[in-house]
């Protein structure tokens, strides 16, 4: 049993995609009958309107969730510049010939817009109705056609390492002849599970495999569906920082605010509201002065984290943010944290997320 916390889901984001392990698709399974894939999931039951994402989550009103969790990892002062450089790195004019002309000395950014005209796409059913620009549209049937890998052999320097680029994509072939729409690749990222999706669509099946080369290099769509609510829009805001932060080694700044806020110390997990299943168990937390966290789970080890704390609400009102970085499953979770002194005089540190809260009661050193 761990902490209770946020589980933060795989964001496959334009930056952090680099790191994750796929399989080579070494070309199209021909085999592959009717429409499968994510295609369904991304259209719904009753189809599903899809908006360019970060149109959407990149506004002066959602400037201060981005800096929030940006704030917890680096420290207060590092969040309006990291904020500024990940919104940066996402939001270029450029791909294709001209990106792979710009980055040639070094460098990258992605356009994760919505191209050739397209405004709003629908997928419903095995149907794709793109709405454009200039108020036209067109709707064209798809099939299935298994997966391929996009950015099979492209590597890039992230963070000091050579990283490969590949990942996979479900594709799906018009029925008719579609121009610029003729095929769409589909990450696996559904509003579910994601809070955003991630496609490419183009004529050609081979120069969309491109990701660093060819028309199409440097340019990953990203879309949310548009009646999002708030929730959803936060969400996904949470995903996206949280998958880009360099969780290598603390700052000086977050290191201060983690002992500031009183993470720094050993913690025992009140599990009575969990009833008697956990009647025996005890579960312990210790935060040193470096941000490194383990957990104990009736003398056994469970996790081994960094953890990341921000008053982000009224200063010294006790709530904030807490994030930890495990180092075992190399994934970011968040949590929003409650600060409290107990009748006994003990600090009681309340982490609170979807599928419950649990208490924290600081020890005696």
């Amino acid at each position: 049993m761990k902490e209770r916390k946020i589980k933060v889901k795989k964001f496959v984001s334009i930056l952090m995609a680099v790191l994750l392990c796929v399989s080579s698709a070494a070309g199209i399974n021909a085999e592959a009958a009717g429409l499968g894939g994510v295609f369904p999931a991304l259209a719904g039951e009753e189809g599903t309107t899809y908006v360019s994402l970060f149109d959407v989550i990149i506004s002066d009103q959602w400037t201060p969730v981005w800096q929030d969790y940006i704030a917890a990892v680096l420290g207060e002062d590092a969040a309006p510049d990291m904020t500024a450089r990940l919104q940066s790195s996402i939001t270029s004019d450029l791909y294709g010939e001209a990106a792979v002309a710009a980055f040639a000395d070094g460098g990258y950014a992605f356009n994760c817009d919505f191209i050739n005209g397209a405004q709003s796409i629908t997928f419903k059913d095995d149907t794709a109705t793109i709405l454009k620009t200039d108020g036209t549209s067109e709707t064209h049937t798809y099939e299935y056609l298994g997966q391929v890998n996009v950015g099979e052999t492209e590597t890039m320097m992230y963070q000091g390492m050579e990283i490969s680029m590949a990942f996979p994509v479900d594709v799906y072939k018009s029925t008719d002849e579609a121009g610029e729409f003729n095929y769409f690749f589909l990450r696996e990222d559904t509003m579910a599970e994601t809070y955003h999706i991630e496609f490419r669509y183009g004529r050609d099946l081979e120069e969309l495999q491109g990701y660093l080369v060819g028309p199409y290099a440097y340019w990953l769509a990203a879309g949310i569906d548009e009646s999002a609510d708030e929730e959803t829009i936060r969400r996904v805001i949470a995903l996206f920082c949280l998958e880009n932060m360099d969780y290598s080694a603390h700052t000086e700044a977050a290191i201060a605010q983690l002992e500031d806020l009183g993470f720094v110390g050993s913690w025992q997990a009140d599990l009575s509201p969990f009833g008697e299943a956990y009647s025996d168990v005890e579960l312990t937390m210790s935060i040193d002065g470096n941000g490194h966290g383990v957990t104990i789970m009736n003398g056994e080890q469970t996790a081994d984290f960094e953890a990341y704390a921000v008053d982000n609400g009224d200063k010294g009102d006790g709530q904030g943010l807490y994030v930890a970085w495990s180092n075992l499953e190399f994934e970011a979770e968040a949590a929003p944290y409650s600060m409290a002194v107990n009748d006994a005089g003990q600090a009681v540190l309340t982490l609170t997320a979807d599928d419950g809260t649990i208490n924290w009661v600081r020890q005696a050193e």
